[in-house]
């Protein structure tokens, strides 16, 4: 969607109006949502009376409805989209190292900061804007972003061997682990 500019200023249009209106107007998204709906009602209404008067017969609604092949395409969108988050969610908490995992909770913490102190309207705009400037930086500075990524990535690894070496290894000699006396007659046979 975000390379088709026509498109993206009317969605970013839309979504700033609606939050201009709701935010700084003070309108509660049940008064906005009437008024839209009070104006789809107004004009099927003007538009069902004038197609009347001109060709003096009723409209015919019969060419309005979804197809059973809409119907299950949507469908089967809907269940693969769930399998696949349920997957990432899998994957991310049972077999991701353990960086993607701290990543994660990271994130959802901070998500978590922000939402208490923003409210859900504010963070739709956010994250409608977001999503449609992220895709276009991301093409741009592919390479640097997935340099820097792989940079993290292997200083976060040293810092975790660094830490295994120096306090996890002095906890262990401290506690003095023995194993036990069926791992040491696997040893010796």
């Amino acid at each position: 969607m975000w390379r088709n500019k026509p498109m993206s200023v009317g969605v970013l249009t839309t979504i700033t109006l609606l939050w201009v209106v709701m935010e700084i107007y003070g309108y509660n998204f049940i008064t906005v949502a009437s008024w839209i709906a009070i104006f789809l009602f107004s004009s099927l209404f003007t538009w069902a009376n004038i197609y009347r008067i001109i060709y003096k017969e009723e409209p015919s609604m019969s060419a309005i409805g979804i197809s059973e092949s809409t119907a299950t395409e949507m469908a089967r969108w809907v269940t693969e989209t769930s399998e696949d988050a349920t997957r990432r969610v899998f994957k991310v908490g049972a077999q991701s190292e353990w960086y993607v995992f701290a990543a994660t909770v990271a994130g959802l913490w901070l998500l978590s900061i922000i939402g208490n102190s923003s409210d859900l309207l504010t963070l739709v705009f956010i994250g409608t804007v977001a999503g449609m400037i992220v895709p276009v930086f991301w093409v741009k500075y592919d390479y640097k972003i997935r340099e820097h990524g792989k940079r993290l990535q292997v200083q976060s690894k040293r810092l975790y061997s660094m830490i295994d070496e120096k306090v996890l290894q002095t906890l262990r000699t401290k506690v003095n682990v023995q194993p036990s006396k069926e791992v040491k007659e696997k040893k010796a046979e």
